[in-house]
């Protein structure tokens, strides 16, 4: 992870707001909206992977592309400015999180996220039918007290945190023969 910032343009930053300008090289962390954009919408082929209790970026990265300084190209393809925060927590980990933020897991658990409004109800695949997943509308209190005890729900502050954890779960790789390509596209874009 120590590469990720490696070819990412510099610049001066007047840090004291003072003339005359007393810069600061500072790595211009911005740029990379144009990473993402010059460079991944070349890329074609994706892989689907999910992140098991104890993967980090770098041992995907050593696992999959055989070299720990590329989980950049993690973070690229799935949209992760912050591997601490975007990354999903496990066990004690996550229990923490939900407890320093909501005070205990009880308080998480009992306390309102927000209210859903079911447009339509899911199910289950059967032989002769498709999966059908639910769809939901997120709706203020009033129109919820308005609704159907069927056609609506809570969603409480433990389980909106166990759903927001679990959608990182899921990211994707850039299929491994790319991986020069973009590290070859990345340097021209910084030469």
């Amino acid at each position: 992870m120590s590469d990720f910032f490696k070819n990412y343009r510099t610049l001066y930053y007047n840090i004291d707001k003072v003339k005359p300008v007393r810069g600061k090289l500072a790595t211009n962390i911005l740029s990379r909206v144009q990473i993402v954009d010059e460079v991944l919408q070349n890329v074609r082929s994706y892989y689907k992977h999910r992140i098991q209790e104890g993967e980090r970026p770098d041992t995907i990265a050593e696992d999959y592309y055989k070299d720990s300084n590329l989980a950049f190209l993690i973070f690229l393809a799935n949209n992760i400015q912050d591997p601490l925060y975007d990354w999903p927590l496990f066990g004690d980990n996550l229990t923490n999180f939900i407890k320093e933020k909501y005070g205990s897991v009880d308080s998480a658990r009992t306390s309102v996220h927000h209210y859903e409004q079911i447009l339509r109800s899911g199910s289950d695949k059967t032989a002769d039918t498709p999966k059908i997943l639910e769809k939901v509308v997120v709706v203020d209190k009033e129109s919820y007290d308005l609704l159907d005890a069927s056609k609506r729900k809570i969603i409480y502050n433990y389980d909106y945190e166990i759903m927001k954890n679990n959608k990182k779960k899921t990211i994707v790789l850039i299929e491994n023969t790319y991986s020069k390509q973009i590290l070859n596209e990345l340097k021209s874009l910084y030469a």
